[in-house]
């Protein structure tokens, strides 16, 4: 297996708490960037034949290694899947470009309604992943079609929007699937307005969630409505549930609850990522108690 390590450069015993935006994480036992198909295809063959699971991660904003870490592989796409290429109607966007880096080219190329993206700190894939979105806006909505790797065929494939199940915060979540880039629709619109679209949106980020903190966005994700199983009711929005049914006492601490939304936490650097995840259970116990509520973590905790 040495010669393996050296060729895809793999490290061990890899700390996540040095990566994670939450400064938090255990450790996995193996950390590999790779930067093209051909790298890819060789490896899995590597990891198929020895048996060695894999977590793919992009800007490791929304993912947490408990303390007892990853016994398998994580993998991180850079090189060619961070290209950006202009087509007359779409655009290709490798997996592993961040939210931010699509958002200012749009804007420079005067392409319109990915202005939210601007405010997401994720890639492009995470944002596949997991359907994600804000300020009205969800990523599936613009899709064209979407370039994966089979991690067991060791074949790419090509799927349109449509042929994708997803919903609320769910994307394409196909097991053993690896998002390698998305084309998704260019439509041209006012630079000044994308400007102006993208200033407001961040403006309103700051007044209403933490910056300059260790933080991963939102913690839960807004549960279904009762009356209506495909609908959200802003009623049912997860900061309020949350708000309405913890103390004081979750807003201090080394890990604590945003005192500008509910729906936020705060931690401490290189705290045990076990204190996080109980944190998390809390919250759950007491909306569960005071609401009779399930909330869904949109943080993805990873670990026995």
């Amino acid at each position: 297996m040495q010669e393996e390590f050296k060729k895809f450069n793999i490290k061990t015993n890899y700390d996540t708490s040095k990566v994670s935006w939450l400064k938090s994480g255990g450790i996995a036992k193996y950390f590999c960037n790779i930067k093209n198909v051909i790298q890819l295809t060789e490896l899995f063959e590597f990891l198929n034949k020895n048996k060695i699971p894999f977590l793919t991660i992009g800007n490791f904003s929304n993912t947490l290694i408990k303390s007892s870490g990853f016994d398998g592989l994580l993998l991180k796409l850079s090189g060619d899947f961070s290209n950006i290429n202009l087509n007359q109607e779409t655009v290709t966007v490798g997996s592993s470009v961040l939210d931010l880096k699509f958002s200012m080219f749009c804007y420079e190329k005067s392409i319109c309604d990915y202005e939210y993206l601007y405010t997401i700190p994720g890639t492009i894939g995470g944002n596949i992943f997991m359907n994600a979105g804000c300020y009205g806006f969800e990523i599936k909505d613009q899709i064209h079609k979407i370039k994966t790797f089979d991690t067991l065929t060791l074949k790419i494939q090509e799927l349109s929007g449509d042929e994708i199940n997803f919903s609320y915060r769910k994307g394409f979540q196909e097991k053993n699937k690896i998002i390698l880039s998305v084309e998704l629709i260019a439509k041209l619109g006012s630079r000044d307005n994308i400007k102006r679209r993208m200033k407001d949106l961040d403006q309103k980020r700051n007044e209403t969630q933490p910056r300059r903190a260790n933080c991963c966005g939102s913690i839960f994700k807004n549960p279904r409505s009762l009356k209506k199983s495909d609908d959200f009711d802003n009623k049912l929005s997860a900061w309020k549930l949350i708000q309405s049914s913890v103390d004081d006492s979750f807003y201090s601490g080394e890990v604590k609850l945003s005192k500008k939304h509910s729906n936020f936490f705060e931690n401490e650097p290189y705290i045990d990522p076990d204190k996080l995840e109980s944190f998390l259970k809390n919250i759950e116990e007491k909306v569960m108690l005071k609401h009779n509520i399930k909330l869904e973590k949109e943080l993805r905790i990873i670990g026995v």
